[in-house]
């Protein structure tokens, strides 16, 4: 006799209390920070090819190559000045023989205290003429008196919001051989900005003011980053047999929307994971504070971040006018050690105490292997101040180099354009995430709860059974 006893149908999860956790932290957490990924990942996909886009539409960021040498800093911020009237150049930068020179300005926006009306949006103070000349003591209290302002002004955050310079930012372009102006380029990080800046204020800030944006996306980052953890969690094979690791690694692009949209969430998901992870990592530095400093204190081992804002300072015994034609001494130099340098960019101190700023470029459009130096502006003499920033990027140390790296690996050019294709199909991928998965969020939703099977009706057709003649025994008896 078979077993009256009926099968238990009910199948028991076979999922971990810790999977289970992670399930149901991936859903939430992805449904809460959704749209927010998807605008910061598409954003940064753009924004990643900023000056490769930029060389292909702005042709007069480029010049024919001549035999003659470059003119001096001093040539170009002459003429650039007239041009620009009342302004005064805050910096002078040389590309490769091919590319035009720029000369910088920035022109800082109004107090707020100082505007006669609230309404009144766009107007910019002139460049700062505040140069102390031949009054040792008098220049000292100023500078003093400049410096207790500015840590006012930063605490209120009047000037300085979340530590932004608030104004305008205007770009010379010109022929470094012959001087003349090809082209002016005009932003500002609020007003007006341009379409890179535009889609960079959306990155960093979701197009809400910075004080506001800047946090809600670093949460939507640091959400992200639990994501990609619990995401992996999820994905993880229970067995490491073909069938299971075909479904893992492999799309089936032949089967229904469903198994498709399921498979393009787990599978691109996994193998984006690790460069979405470096992406979000080094993201975050630029959100909070504390990340930054606990991310240094882990790449060095324990020793904490210095972060020493104040620029350094030149000498204020000897105070005379500055020259310009100190900058060009400084060029040449710099280019006397550097020969096969891709840029060098020198800045012109505004104030008796500031110092002349340089930056060598090593490779045309990365930022992490620059050498960055500080020199006197009356003496020339170099000045150095500890930060992970400062210095020849060959002379510093394992922790600041990856501190120096922390942009380029955010949007992949510390490997060159191979990088930059590899951040950019990574944030693709990750701006599809959240939708995909919403889309499997919604189908079980809608389409999970399987609808009671419709009891079968049978039809109850009358067979025609053969009657069975009564045959008496005696008929069958042969």
């Amino acid at each position: 006799m078979f077993s009256s006893s009926k099968p238990n149908n009910k199948k028991k999860s076979k999922k971990s209390l810790f999977k289970r956790i992670m399930a149901w932290l991936h859903l939430w957490l992805g449904l809460a920070s959704g749209i927010i990924v998807v605008i910061v990942s598409l954003t940064g996909c753009i924004y990643v090819f900023e000056n490769e886009i930029k060389d292909c539409i702005e042709d007069w960021r480029f010049v024919k190559p001549q035999k003659e040498a470059f003119l001096l800093p001093s040539q170009l911020v002459s003429i650039a000045d007239k041009k620009m009237k009342d302004k005064k150049a805050t910096s002078v930068t040389f590309g490769g023989k091919d590319e035009a020179a720029i000369v910088g300005y920035f022109v800082e926006k109004k107090d707020e205290s100082e505007k006669g009306d609230r309404g009144e949006k766009g107007e910019y103070k002139k460049a700062r003429k505040d140069f102390v000349k031949n009054e040792n003591a008098k220049g000292k209290s100023e500078l003093k008196a400049q410096s207790n302002e500015k840590g006012k002004e930063k605490g209120k955050g009047e000037k300085r919001k979340g530590g932004r310079r608030q104004g305008t930012f205007i770009s010379v372009y010109m022929n470094p051989y012959t001087g003349d102006i090809l082209n002016i380029k005009t932003f500002s990080r609020g007003e007006s900005p341009d379409f890179f800046r535009w889609i960079l204020n959306g990155h960093r800030a979701l197009w809400l003011p910075y004080d506001i944006g800047r946090p809600i996306v670093g949460v939507a980052v640091l959400i992200f980053v639990v994501l990609l953890i619990s995401g992996i969690v999820l994905w993880w094979p229970t067995k490491w047999i073909k069938s299971i690791i075909d479904k893992s690694f492999k799309i089936k692009w032949d089967a229904s929307f469903k198994r498709v949209n399921y498979d393009m969430h787990n599978v691109f998901g996994f193998y984006s994971c690790i460069f979405l992870f470096f992406i979000a990592v080094t993201g975050l530095v630029w959100s909070f504070g504390w990340w930054s400093k606990s991310l240094y204190w882990v790449t060095s081992g324990g020793k904490p971040l210095v972060e020493n804002r104040e620029s350094p300072k030149s000498d204020t015994t000897h105070v005379t006018a500055f020259n310009i034609t100190t900058a060009d001494k400084v060029l040449m130099n710099l280019k006397k050690e550097n020969p096969q340098a891709a840029g060098i960019m020198i800045s012109i101190p505004a104030k008796p105490a500031d110092p002349i700023g340089a930056f060598v470029y090593k490779q045309r459009h990365t930022f992490y292997n620059m050498d960055r130096y500080s020199f006197d502006q009356q003496t020339l003499k170099e000045i150095s101040i500890k930060t992970p920033f400062s210095g020849k990027y060959i002379e510093a140390n394992i922790p600041d180099k990856i501190r120096r790296m922390n942009y380029d690996i955010h949007v992949g050019s510390v490997l060159g354009l191979t990088g930059k294709i590899i951040a950019f199909l990574a944030s693709l991928i990750s701006a599809s995430l959240p939708i995909t998965g919403f889309i499997i969020w919604w189908g079980k939703q809608k389409f999970g709860k399987k609808k009671p099977a419709a009891k079968s009706k049978v039809a109850t057709k009358a067979i025609s059974v053969p009657k069975v003649k009564n045959t008496t025994e005696q008929e069958v008896a042969v």
